[in-house]
C-alpha cells in the first residue's frame, strides 16, 4: 500500500513538475524586470476614474508583482497622511485582483496540465473572483473619494539583466525546494490515506458538503500544501471517483476554507500591524466578506447550473 502511494505520488509529481518550475520562473523574473510595471499605460485611466491618488495607483500595480509589498506601500501612503483611511481601505481590497493574478502564474497555471478543463475553469472562478472585487473597489472609490489630477510617476530606474536573472533563479530554486520538501510527503501520505479509506468518517463531520468521502480529503490538503491537493485530485479524476462537476466544486469549497484560514491567520494580523486595529479590522471584514462571498455565490450557482 505505502510502496503503491508512493510511485503514484512521484508519477503525478513528475507530470507537474516541468510547468511548475516555469511558472515560478516567470513569475519571479516578471517581478525582477518590473514587467508588472509596464500595465501603467493600460490601468492609469481606471485608477484615474477610481479616483485613487498616485501613490495608491503604484501600490496597485505593484501588487501584480508583490502583494506584501503593495500592501506595505499603502501603509507608508496612509501612516504619512497622504491618503486617508477611505482609500487606504479601498486600495488594499482591489489588490486581490493583482495578487490573483500573480499567484494564478506563479502557483495555479501548473494545473492546467493535470486537471485540463477544470484547471482551466477553477483558474477562470479565481481571476474572476478578484476582478469582480476590483472593480467594487473602483466604483466605490469613484463615488466617495476626491479626483486627482496629478499625474503617476513611472519607475525608470535601470534593470541590470544579469544580475536580476540571477535573483529570479535564485529566488525560484528556493521556493521548488520548499514545494518539494513540504509537498511530495504530503502528497505520498494523503493517496496512502485516500487508499485505506480514513477519510469515510468525514461525511459524518461535514455530511452538508455534497462530495464524496474522498474529494473532503482535498479540504486539509489544499490548507497544508496547494501543489499536493491539486495532484492528489487529479488522481481522483484519473480514477473516475470525481467528474468535471464534483472535481470544480471540491476546489472551490477548499479554496473558501484556505481562503477564510489564510485571512484570520496572516492578513489580520499583517493588517492589524501595520494599520492598526481600527483599519486592520475594516480591511480584513471587508476583504474576507468580499472574498468568501463571491466564491459562496459560485458555490452555490454550480451546484444549481451544472
Amino acid at each position: 500500500m505505502i510502496i503503491n502511494s508512493i510511485i503514484r505520488a512521484l508519477e503525478l509529481w513528475i507530470c507537474v513538475l516541468p510547468f511548475t518550475i516555469v511558472g515560478i520562473l516567470l513569475a519571479s523574473i516578471a517581478i525582477e524586470f518590473r514587467i508588472f510595471n509596464r500595465l501603467f499605460p493600460v490601468l492609469k485611466p481606471i485608477l484615474q476614474r477610481a479616483h485613487f491618488s498616485p501613490g495608491s495607483g503604484l501600490a496597485f500595480i505593484t501588487a501584480f508583482g508583490s502583494p506584501i509589498a503593495a500592501v506595505a506601500m499603502v501603509a507608508e501612503l496612509y501612516a504619512e497622511k497622504k491618503i486617508d483611511q477611505k482609500e487606504a481601505l479601498l486600495v488594499t481590497v482591489a489588490t486581490w485582483f493583482p495578487q490573483t493574478i500573480y499567484e494564478t502564474i506563479a502557483y495555479i497555471f501548473p494545473i492546467i496540465p493535470l486537471l485540463g478543463m477544470v484547471g482551466i475553469a477553477y483558474i477562470f472562478l479565481f481571476v474572476l473572483n478578484g476582478i469582480i472585487v476590483a472593480i467594487l473597489m473602483f466604483i466605490i472609490g469613484r463615488a466617495l473619494l476626491t479626483e486627482k489630477n496629478y499625474e503617476f510617476v513611472r519607475d525608470n530606474e535601470k534593470i541590470a539583466v544579469k544580475a536580476a536573472l540571477k535573483r529570479s533563479v535564485k529566488s525560484s530554486i528556493n521556493l521548488l525546494k520548499r514545494l518539494m520538501i513540504v509537498g511530495l510527503p504530503v502528497s505520498i501520505v494523503a493517496i496512502a490515506l485516500i487508499n485505506i479509506g480514513i477519510f469515510d468518517a468525514l461525511p459524518k463531520y461535514l455530511g452538508w458538503m455534497p462530495l464524496p468521502p474522498e474529494a473532503l480529503a482535498i479540504i486539509p490538503l489544499k490548507i497544508a500544501n496547494p501543489m499536493a491537493a491539486y495532484i492528489t485530485l487529479a488522481d481522483l479524476m484519473k480514477t473516475g471517483i470525481l467528474d468535471f462537476k464534483l472535481a470544480l466544486l471540491t476546489l472551490l469549497i477548499a479554496s473558501a476554507f484556505v481562503s477564510l484560514r489564510y485571512i484570520f491567520a496572516h492578513r489580520l494580523p499583517y493588517y492589524f500591524g501595520i494599520f492598526g486595529p481600527v483599519v486592520g479590522v475594516k480591511i480584513t471584514s471587508v476583504s474576507a466578506t468580499l472574498r468568501l462571498g463571491l466564491t459562496g455565490l459560485m458555490i452555490f450557482a454550480l451546484i444549481l447550473f451544472l
